[in-house]
């Protein structure tokens, strides 16, 4: 349960045509591609429902298996390594009602525990997240993402400080 929300996998079940975050490509993609995606296990999809409207989507967030090449990260990044995995962060949306109330970054919480989850299993070094616009950059910038050499709309965090936040 997060924010008085349960995250969960996204399924058929989800009414992803009534949401709404204002921004109409993270709308279609949620209505058109993320079960795609999911089906063909090139992403999985969480949203956010309530237990009084388990099909309404509020919120959802998309993790996707990646690799950044060394030559973009500083040292610390990469430890090295001249192909660092990861998760992208690949669509991360709140809807348009619940802005403005600390509910993204409690968003954010949820889908970096998921991939720190993740890496206990398979492994993996980085979050990663290319944002659409400045005003993104500098959210995510805010939770301690920093951008990639010559690139600062793509930002990483190690999985390593995602622990260490998390507790």
């Amino acid at each position: 349960m997060t924010a008085g929300y349960d995250s969960v996998a996204l399924s058929t079940e989800h009414d992803v045509a009534r949401f709404d975050c204002g921004i109409p490509g993270l709308n279609a993609w949620l209505a058109d591609q993320a079960l795609r995606a999911q089906r063909a296990g090139t992403a999985r999809t969480f949203v956010w429902v309530t237990a009084d409207s388990p099909e309404q989507v509020w919120a959802y967030f998309s993790l996707a298996p990646t690799e950044v090449a060394r030559d973009v990260l500083t040292r610390g990044q990469s430890s090295g390594y001249s192909t660092v995995p990861g998760y992208l962060l690949a669509r991360l949306a709140l809807h348009a009602d619940l802005r403005g109330r600390g509910y993204g970054g409690q968003l954010l919480v949820d889908a970096l525990s998921r991939a720190a989850k993740a890496a206990e299993v398979g492994g993996g070094r980085l979050v990663v997240v290319d944002t659409l616009d400045e005003t993104a950059a500098s959210f995510y910038r805010h939770y301690d993402f920093t951008p990639v050499r010559g690139d600062p709309r793509r930002l990483v965090l190690k999985i390593a400080t995602v622990r260490k936040l998390l507790g």
